[in-house]
Formats: structure tokens, C-alpha cells, sequence
């Protein structure tokens, strides 16, 4: 995996890059108060063509079909990352059970910023190797609750986590130790840079028979969920 050294994280700048006439009313006024309070730069670029299909090895929250997905790609220990996970979690509270999204997490871990970025990533696969999407997703909260903000979680602490969940630890440091999920952890990361991601969390919205929506660093709640409204709302009036 190459180094993060040229990358700059939604630490210091979100970045919101809303391509076409999805760029609309409200939409604009939204993304007018988040550039004034977040410093966010309104960016032309990005190639979201280039995410990688939605497969069975994918992290998928909600309905697969759904005519929208929100494709994320995540670091664990960053900041921003974290709060986004919330703002995630309270959406698919919503939208979830009417089967409007899905929510599918991939990894980019700024491994030059967060020292352990990596290694959760690849912890978090075999978590999920033995205890499917849903316990996938309870261990990054745990990990995210216990080192909340700009804190970061101790590995040294993987094991109480993996216990709680009621798995084998045994099993897990078995798989993590041999690095199990070094090769797939890859792929979501050189994903993410093909896309062009400079930072996490950074999401791809396909809208179904729309122009994809690019949101580089970590939206609020209410912006994220006009978003998603005024996502849903044209799949409907196609």
C-alpha cells in the first residue's frame, strides 16, 4: 500500500464536489453554511466511474437495490470519519427500513496521519469473518466510541473489543497476525485513490439513472439528508 505522505485528510478541509444539475435550490444554500463553518472548496473533479462494482465482499447496510447507494470510504481513527459514522447511522435509521439507501463502507486508511489506520481496517475484516456486516460495524463503533474524536484506539485493546462481540479471539489474532486481509483492505484503499479520494471519510452516491454525487470529507446531518431527499426524490420523478 503507498504512502499517505501526498494526501491531505478532511482534517483540515471538507470538501463537497456535487457534479451536473444535482446542484440545485436548497442544495446550494446547504452547501453555502457548511463551506462557511467547515471551510469546504466546491471541487470539478473526481472519477466516479471508477468505483469498484457493489460485490458480496462488501460491508452493506440496507436494501443492495436500493435506488440510492452511499459508497464510503472510511479510516477508522480519523476525526472526521467518525462523526460521519453517526451522521450514517441516524440516516439508515430512516431511510433503512423503506429500503431508499444502502450504505456500504469501504476502507481508505491515511496510514501517514493515523498510525493505526491499517491495522484497524484489516482487524475490522476479521471481525467480520467471523461475525458477518452486523458485528462488522459494532466493532468500528466500539472502536470509534472508546477513542472518540481525534483520540485513537489501542490495538492492545482488539481483544477485549472481539470478546465483548462474543467471537474467538483466538481466531481473530490468529487472522490478524497473518494479515489475513492486507491484500482486500488494498484494494478498497487503491480504490479510493482511482477515484480521487485525497482524504477519509470520502463518499460516492450512485443515484439510481443520475449523475453520481461525489462528497469528499464528512457531511452534517442536515446536509447529508437533503442530499439523500433530493436524491430519492429524482429516482421517483424519473
Amino acid at each position: 500500500m503507498p504512502p499517505q505522505s501526498k494526501r491531505k485528510s478532511e482534517r483540515v478541509r471538507g470538501e463537497w464536489f456535487i457534479p451536473g444539475a444535482i446542484l440545485i435550490g436548497g442544495l446550494i444554500i446547504a452547501f453555502a453554511v457548511y463551506t462557511i463553518h467547515h471551510r469546504a472548496t466546491l471541487l470539478q473533479s473526481g472519477n466516479p466511474t471508477s468505483v469498484r462494482p457493489v460485490d458480496a465482499t462488501d460491508h452493506v447496510l440496507g436494501n443492495p437495490a436500493a435506488p440510492v447507494v452511499v459508497i464510503e470510504y472510511a479510516d477508522i481513527d480519523s476525526e472526521y470519519s467518525k462523526v460521519f459514522q453517526k451522521v450514517m447511522e441516524q440516516l439508515m435509521q430512516i431511510y433503512g427500513p423503506q429500503g431508499n439507501i444502502a450504505w456500504v463502507y469501504r476502507h481508505f486508511p491515511l496510514i501517514g496521519e493515523d498510525a493505526n489506520a491499517e491495522e484497524h481496517a484489516e482487524a475490522a475484516e476479521c471481525v467480520a469473518s467471523q461475525g458477518g456486516t452486523s458485528v462488522f460495524f459494532k466493532f468500528i463503533d466500539t472502536l470509534q466510541s472508546a477513542a472518540s474524536g481525534t483520540n485513537q484506539f489501542d490495538p492492545a485493546n482488539y481483544d477485549a473489543v472481539v470478546s465483548s462481540l462474543g467471537l474467538s479471539t483466538t481466531d481473530f489474532d490468529t487472522c490478524l497476525n497473518a494479515r489475513t486481509y492486507q491484500k482486500r483492505v488494498g484494494l478498497d484503499y487503491q480504490n479510493a485513490l482511482d477515484i480521487g479520494a485525497t482524504g477519509a471519510p470520502y463518499s460516492v452516491l450512485l443515484v439510481k439513472g443520475q449523475t453520481p454525487i461525489i462528497i469528499s470529507g464528512g457531511l452534517p446531518y442536515n446536509a447529508m439528508k437533503q442530499v439523500i431527499d433530493q436524491s430519492i426524490a429524482k429516482v421517483l420523478n424519473q
